[in-house]
């Protein structure tokens, strides 16, 4: 969303930010824990720095909700057309020129330099049907999972506030049941579910609900706006003493009951995150003030480019390393690669995909 748009949010832009930080550093940093107690916890909230993924998830729902419900209150109805090429220009530009070099470039390149890399059949990615496909293949590709879990959630959800603005409560309870019963369903019969669309649904549902109530002014949303300096420091509080909470429950039961700990741990962090996202649009009293930080706003702003490019700058930067016979300590590797990521996702945004961006406000409705 251009800056100059009275619906462009930078709180959220730094919540994105944040969550591209915990993501790369949970794929940079691969620590080794001892058997104690404290080296257990740690382990226990690196394992949960995953869940930042479905921050992106929840971000992407409320805003489309928010501005598919604003459009439709103002114009009378809603472009299905517009809301779908909107989204392809945000997308589609740098993902495909991501795929001409995976699948065209890349094999020329390995071959070049006497590196094996294996290749997934290229539909599954072109089609945005990749997290279906559960071969190991190359480990930057791997990323772009939840890029087919989101232009499936596009589809799907454009359709609904397409034909059914008016029954956006009965969608919300749909999506999020739905979810609520095949991640069950799968944990019980063990089923591999980590990538699959029907797990994220209760992400959308849950960012739905945050921009359906902050639109409509219900009480949870009013509840919300009223918390004071108090208030605001007992909900930062929640999180860290929830996940240590969760820790001791998990570290004490029976290792059958552990997917279900870790499932309802990451059903609570989803609630808490669309809590959050309303304090961060609603109250003005909040603690903790995102919008205010230009880092991670700037972070968040290019946090497509980051996401996208930080298992290529993680790759083919440990394999430049490699090749070169260097050993460089993991802390400044880590930041090497990142500031490598942050200005090569800078020069995506300000030559790939910025022009998109142009062409995309162009077509905005409201």
């Amino acid at each position: 969303m251009g800056q100059g748009n009275k619906y462009y949010f930078p709180q959220l832009d730094s919540v994105r930010g944040l969550s591209f930080l915990a993501v790369y550093f949970f794929h940079a940093v691969h620590p080794a824990f001892g058997a104690g107690l404290w080296s257990r916890l740690l382990q226990f909230l690196y394992n949960n720095m995953v869940l930042s993924i479905d921050v992106f998830f929840i971000l992407s729902s409320f805003l489309l909700t928010w501005l598919g419900m604003r459009e439709y209150k103002t114009k009378g109805n809603f472009s299905f057309i517009n809301y779908f090429i909107r989204r392809a220009l945000r997308i589609w530009p740098l993902y495909f020129l991501l795929m001409i070099f995976a699948f065209v470039l890349l094999p020329y390149v390995a071959a070049e330099y006497q590196v094996q890399v294996t290749l997934p059949p290229a539909y599954y990615y072109v089609l945005f049907i990749s997290n279906f496909y559960l071969e190991g293949h190359v480990y930057f590709l791997r990323f772009l999972w939840t890029l087919a879990v989101e232009e499936q959630f596009y589809l799907l959800w454009g359709v609904c506030l397409w034909f059914l603005q008016k029954y956006m409560k009965a969608c919300i309870l749909l999506l999020g049941l739905g979810s609520i019963l095949y991640t069950a369903y799968a944990i019980a019969n063990n089923i591999p579910h980590d990538f699959h669309t029907l797990t994220y649904l209760f992400d959308f549902a849950a960012g739905i609900l945050a921009a359906y109530l902050l639109q409509e002014n219900h009480a949870p949303a009013a509840w919300v706006s009223r918390w004071g300096k108090k208030g605001s420091v007992l909900f930062l509080l929640f999180l860290p003493l929830l996940f240590v909470i969760m820790f001791f429950i998990q570290d004490n039961v029976p290792a059958v009951l552990v997917p279900w700990i870790d499932w309802i741990v990451r059903l609570l962090f989803i609630l808490y995150t669309a809590l959050f996202i309303m304090e961060q649009m609603a109250n003005e009293k909040a603690l903790l003030k995102l919008a205010g930080s230009s880092f991670l706003v700037y972070t968040g702003k290019i946090s497509y480019g980051l996401y996208c490019f930080h298992g290529i700058v993680l790759t083919f930067g440990m394999v430049a390393l490699e090749k070169a016979g260097l050993s460089v300590p993991v802390v400044v590797r880590v930041f090497l690669f990142l500031t490598i990521n942050y200005l090569v996702a800078g020069l995506s945004y300000r030559f790939i995909e910025s022009p998109f961006l142009k062409l995309k406000d162009k077509l905005r409705r409201i």
